[in-house]
């Protein structure tokens, strides 16, 4: 555990290193901020409410650019990361976590911004009532979120983010490790084995077995508690044949 907390401490501190100082981040946040307090006072468009509303959905591909960020740097910066005496395990689940830590700053910081700047926009609204409705649903739902309620939602929205950066990232390890045999056809390649995988997974999952097995429970609003599970499933499959990949020692 100790080898994976230095690890996991390591990888923050690289994922600063080469995406950036952290007074960077906060500078571009307190810009942004400043920017969108002076808007929303200014106009009460509800367009910094709208957009700090797009920052928010787009966090969903933050943890997959992370990974696939991460290991191109390991590539070229760390070549000695594969040779260090720890298991695949341990490597990737250590930017995992990495990659959610950041995952969740970020979503944080960007509903925070979201819920200000509507309670600024709202109390002298401009716009019209169609995007004023939208703007205030979205509002109470997440406003909900720090009172206890549509905690489902969120774990949904975090746990598919993290399902595509796995499946991204067992592309990236898959294509790596078919490029002395295939060249430049790895990629077409790889895309073709996983989305021929993932074709049949989707017929399997309009079959009755499929509802039979996993369609009970009532977890969220659009998917069963049983199909949780089943996406729990593909996950530790997709990190498993990873690891089976960076254990062999593929280059990143």
């Amino acid at each position: 555990m100790k080898a994976w907390w230095n690890l996991f401490k390591k990888e923050l501190a690289f994922g600063s290193k080469w995406s950036g100082p952290l007074w960077i981040y906060l500078l571009i946040v307190l810009l942004m901020g400043g920017l969108s307090i002076y808007f929303s006072y200014r106009f009460h468009s509800g367009a910094m409410s709208g957009i700090w509303l797009a920052i928010i959905y787009l966090h969903f591909m933050g943890p997959t650019v992370y990974m696939l960020i991460s290991l191109k740097k390991e590539r070229d910066y760390a070549p000695l990361w594969l040779q260090l005496p720890l298991s695949g395990w341990k490597l990737l689940t250590a930017k995992y976590a990495a990659a959610m830590c950041e995952f969740g700053a970020g979503l944080l910081v960007s509903t925070g911004f979201f819920l200000w700047m509507f309670t600024i926009e709202s109390s002298g609204a401009t716009w019209s009532s169609d995007n004023q409705m939208k703007l205030s649903a979205e509002f109470e739902k997440f406003s909900g979120f720090f009172h206890g309620s549509h905690l489902e939602t969120v774990f949904e929205f975090m746990s598919m983010a993290l399902a595509l950066a796995i499946s991204c990232v067992l592309l990236y390890l898959m294509a790596s490790a078919m490029t002395n045999r295939f060249g430049p056809w790895r990629w077409p390649l790889a895309i073709l084995i996983l989305g021929t995988i993932t074709a049949l997974e989707n017929v399997f999952e309009h079959t009755w077995v499929y509802r039979f097995l996993f369609h009970w429970g009532t977890a969220g609003d659009t998917l069963y508690a049983g199909e949780y599970v089943w996406i729990c499933i593909n996950m530790v499959i997709c990190l498993y044949a990873s690891v089976w990949l960076l254990d062999r020692k593929e280059e990143v």
